[in-house]
């Protein structure tokens, strides 16, 4: 009995998948369409490439062929980076650490003086160290709770 109705699944299975593959193509197009409004690069949040990669995995080999926001070496990159957080880490933004000596220094001149961001710049660069910038101060500042302006 079970025989008779094989024939009639197998029909609304295929129309489905034709279907679905119709929508498939329908937002493939849709997509490039978005993507020529677009100058240049996606660049893509953590959040995004997580949602990427949700979504991504489940269909294998087969994402190549649809992707368009990034390429499917930068999409393997993510696979990789996920399985090794390690990884991620190999070039860390921003600078170097400037030394304790030079933190030291920035906060007893905003201690005793109470000057200005720029002020204590110009202190420190009068004292011989010239790679520090009112960025440096004010982060250094921020970082020990201290009012980064003149007025304390």
């Amino acid at each position: 009995m079970t025989q008779i109705f094989h024939p009639l699944l197998a029909l609304i299975a295929s129309a489905t998948n034709n279907e679905l593959a119709k929508y498939v193509e329908y937002l493939k197009e849709e997509n490039k369409i978005l993507r020529a409004r677009i100058p240049g690069q996606v660049h893509t949040k953590m959040a995004e490439r997580e949602r990427l990669l949700k979504y991504g995995k489940v269909i294998g080999r087969a994402i190549e062929e649809l992707m368009t926001i990034v390429t499917p070496s930068t999409f393997y990159r993510w696979v990789r980076d996920e399985k090794n957080p390690k990884a991620r880490s190999k070039n860390p933004k921003g600078g170097q650490r400037k030394p304790e000596e030079v933190r030291a220094l920035v906060l007893e001149i905003a201690k005793t003086t109470g000057f200005g961001l720029t002020r204590i710049v110009g202190e420190l660069r009068k004292l011989g160290i010239k790679k520090i910038s009112r960025s440096t101060v004010r982060n250094v500042l921020r970082e020990e709770g201290i009012e980064p302006g003149p007025d304390r």
